[in-house]
């Protein structure tokens, strides 16, 4: 069934706003900015586009209500206070896009201020959906709008226990919603009505008199769902989704009930087909939804007010630490030192494992990758894993396959690297030595590895390749030996581990000093090989910290340049 979804909000001018774009995700957006910047005012432009009193495709009344008896519209009045003075006919020009569940077609309209009697009112023009004669007609459309006032305190309330047969029914859902929100046990629950109809989850040994702040709002909002649930039921054959609206959504939510609430909201939005645009201050629930939104790009939004440049401009899609700096005036700090998750990396053996460490040797980046050189599966279990989509292999890992590996099979598995040359490790060290004059330096080292002790460690190996020739081509000579013959091919594989695995070539890799060291050695020799593999472990490694591991893109600022 087509759901409604407001999509955009062109504010060609309205006080603040002036050309600003507002783009909704088709679940949560928050929006943010500082004083005076007119998020509100968003949430009340949004809110009278909409009315929920006729289907016009059907010429039917609609006459549902919220659980507390209430309309699912919002009246100006509830977010507008309009002045005489600036608040006048022609100051209020808004273009509106959506989709319109009931006509199941995309939709535009344009919102502008009227003069009716003594005060304005905004009143929608140009109803892409309506008929010639109603052109200034509502979009039909569930709202409730949770304002400000919903905060009075208790105290101050006209205040009474009421009774809300909805509630009374479903009192077990909203008290399980309210417990999911605030990690409580609470037992009961209780509505009360007056100045605020509300809502609230508590244990048996306090009651709706002594709740807290957070616990109100916490009530409030979760009755507001069940609302739009109840409309679901009761309007099963023709229900299209609905919008819910909430200024300052995190007042009196502790930071773990913040992150709470944008995921109850998200669920919810998927069971109810709503849309939930709210408005906050709190670092946490505007993170948290950032980093959802970089998951799940058309169901979250932040978006964040600015008047840093003038007039005020609308930022989607910013981080905390972007939006941070703006409201203190200040640069991103970029330190090395930035807690982020550590990466494990796997091989296929000990060989990879070294030559990884070799690459990486006193790479900024290593201090965020774990080496596991304990843990070896053969390349096809690797790729397997990644493909099956076992998280550790296919989100929270680098798997670092030899560089023999068919490219076609790993082209869209974005954790496994190869690493460079042309070969696996062993092969590509036994040429690379081979090769190299007995005057190289390299042959100078302290343990005495020359290049007849090299080619004694390696005489297995040179024999069953039938090696006769001053330097080598260590892929021919592989390709000519095997012949397709699979006996050949696990057997060689063998002579190689052995030749690497050797005592002397072991002493050899220990080596501290760079121009001794084998893998080193070849590293310089291979300088762009080397600057090009370790450009691929830093994309890697951003990638998976932001999908795998949800970091935020401003934390990984710290690769920039590595």
């Amino acid at each position: 069934m087509p759901k409604t979804q407001l999509k955009k909000l062109k504010i060609n001018k309205f006080r603040a706003l002036n050309n600003v774009d507002i783009e909704f995700g088709t679940h949560v957006t928050v929006i943010c900015g500082k004083n005076g910047t007119s998020k509100s005012s968003i949430l009340g432009i949004a809110a009278q586009i909409f009315s929920f009193e006729q289907d016009y495709t059907t010429d039917t009344p609609l006459q549902f209500q919220t659980i507390a008896g209430g309309k699912f519209k919002s009246l100006p009045k509830e977010h507008f206070r309009f002045s005489d003075q600036f608040d006048v006919p022609g100051s209020l020009d808004v273009g509106v896009e959506l989709f319109d569940g009931y006509t199941n077609s995309n939709a535009t309209a344009e919102l502008e201020l009227s003069k009716r009697g003594k005060g304005a009112r905004p009143v929608v023009r140009k109803n892409s959906t309506a008929t010639e004669s109603n052109k200034s007609r509502n979009f039909t459309h569930p709202v409730i709008f949770l304002s400000l006032k919903r905060l009075l305190p208790i105290a101050e309330r006209d205040y009474a226990v009421s009774n809300f047969a909805y509630l009374n029914k479903n009192k077990q859902r909203f008290i399980n919603l309210t417990n999911e929100l605030l990690n409580k046990t609470s037992s009961a629950a209780t509505s009360t009505a007056g100045s605020i109809h509300s809502a609230v989850a508590h244990a048996d040994n306090y009651d709706q008199d002594s709740v807290s702040a957070g616990e109100d709002n916490a009530g409030q909002i979760m009755l507001a769902l069940m609302s739009f649930r109840k409309l679901k039921e009761e309007n099963s054959a023709n229900y299209k989704g609905g919008l819910l609206l909430i200024d300052e959504a995190d007042a009196g939510l502790f930071p773990a009930a913040q992150k709470k609430l944008v995921e109850i909201l998200n669920r919810e939005c998927q069971d109810l087909d709503l849309q939930v645009v709210m408005t906050s201050h709190s670092p946490t629930l505007i993170e948290y939804t950032f980093e959802q939104s970089q998951k799940f790009r058309k169901r979250f939004k932040t978006i964040y007010l600015s008047d840093t440049y003038g007039g005020v401009q609308s930022m989607h899609d910013m981080s905390w630490a972007k939006i941070n700096a703006d409201l203190h005036t200040k640069t991103i700090a970029s330190s090395i030192d930035v807690s982020l998750p550590l990466v494990n990396v796997y091989f296929e053996d000990q060989e990879g494992c070294d030559f990884f460490n070799a690459l990486m040797y006193r790479h900024p980046a290593k201090k965020y990758i774990t080496p596991l050189n304990e843990v070896s599966l053969g390349c096809s279990n690797y790729i397997q894993l990644a493909q099956r989509g076992v998280p550790e292999f296919s989100q929270k890992s680098i798997i670092c396959l030899d560089a023999d590996v068919d490219a076609g099979k790993i082209k869209k598995l974005h954790t496994i690297a190869l690493l460079p040359g042309a070969l696996p490790p062993d092969q590509l060290l036994f040429e690379y030595l081979f090769n190299l004059p007995a005057s190289h330096e390299i042959w100078t080292n302290p343990p005495q590895i020359t290049r007849p002790v090299f080619t004694a460690a390696a005489s297995d190996l040179i024999s069953e390749l039938s090696i006769s020739t001053a330097t080598i081509d260590v892929k021919t000579l592989v390709e000519t030996y095997r012949a397709g013959d699979d006996a050949k091919k696990k057997k060689l594989r063998e002579f190689f581990k052995s030749f690497y695995k050797s005592p002397d070539i072991q002493s050899f890799l220990a080596q501290k000093k760079a121009n001794y060291h084998p893998w080193r050695s070849w590293i310089q020799a291979n300088e762009t090989l080397k600057v090009q593999f370790c450009l691929q472990i830093v994309a890697k490694l951003k990638k998976i910290m932001s999908d795998g591991f949800s970091v935020d893109s401003s934390k990984l600022n710290v690769f920039d340049g590595m």
